[in-house]
């Protein structure tokens, strides 16, 4: 593996790309509190879950040993793409960029288009609807590898919103076997989840006789 792994969370174009890509995924959220006064949920990227997504990409690239040591990063190649599939909304629907200033730092193509628009981006991507000869490598070419990626960013941002991964806090970006739930992530209340417990009762199977043992099923 090369330093890759972790110049995705470092390079400021890959973060605002992938800033704009959760945030189109998973905006924030009006809850229905009952009362009415208005409860916001925080979206993806109030929970930072852009660097979970460049993480897994980072470390999910295969690199071989005797590689050239300037390999650019999963991470960085595919907010590229993302670019790519931008520029070629824009040019299908005769579209004009938004005028109302930045969003996010250091930002690209994507990053600049409505949310609606990022996703009807991804979806040409998709669809294989890009001059797939002009596309970074590896995904020059390759349309699989295109579709592949298109659906496993969505993956990703749901895996890292609905998942502990907010919660580990500052162990975050440790080994497995350094982390630590220091906080209650927002999306377990989200889905009804307590959070871990341990030595509690729980309902084991119903206990059934037989002439010659006894278990549990």
């Amino acid at each position: 593996m090369s330093s890759g792994r972790v110049e995705g969370t470092r390079d400021l174009h890959t973060q605002a790309t992938f800033q704009a890509l959760v945030d189109a995924i998973i905006p924030p959220v009006c809850e229905c509190t009952g009362s009415s006064e208005a409860k916001q949920a925080p979206g993806a990227l109030q929970l930072c879950i852009q660097n979970y997504v460049i993480k897994e990409l980072d470390f999910s690239q295969f690199i071989p040993v005797d590689a050239e040591p300037n390999i650019i990063p999963l991470s960085k190649s595919t907010a590229i793409l993302l670019d790519i599939g931008a520029a070629q909304f824009l040019n299908l629907n005769h579209a004009l960029l938004p005028s109302s200033g930045l969003s996010y730092p250091c930002e690209g193509l994507f990053s600049t288009l409505p949310r609606s628009d990022r996703l009807r981006a991804v979806t040409l991507l998709d669809h294989l609807a890009v001059p797939l000869e002009s596309l970074p490598q590896p995904f020059q070419n390759n349309p699989a590898l295109v579709q592949v990626m298109m659906s496993s960013i969505n993956q990703l941002t749901l895996f890292g919103y609905y998942s502990e991964w907010f919660g580990y806090g500052t162990t975050r970006f440790l080994p497995s076997n350094l982390k630590r739930i220091e906080c209650c992530p927002p999306s377990w209340k989200l889905v009804g989840y307590p959070g871990p417990s341990y030595g509690y009762r729980d309902f084991r199977g119903f206990l059934m006789r037989f002439p010659h043992q006894k278990g549990r099923i």
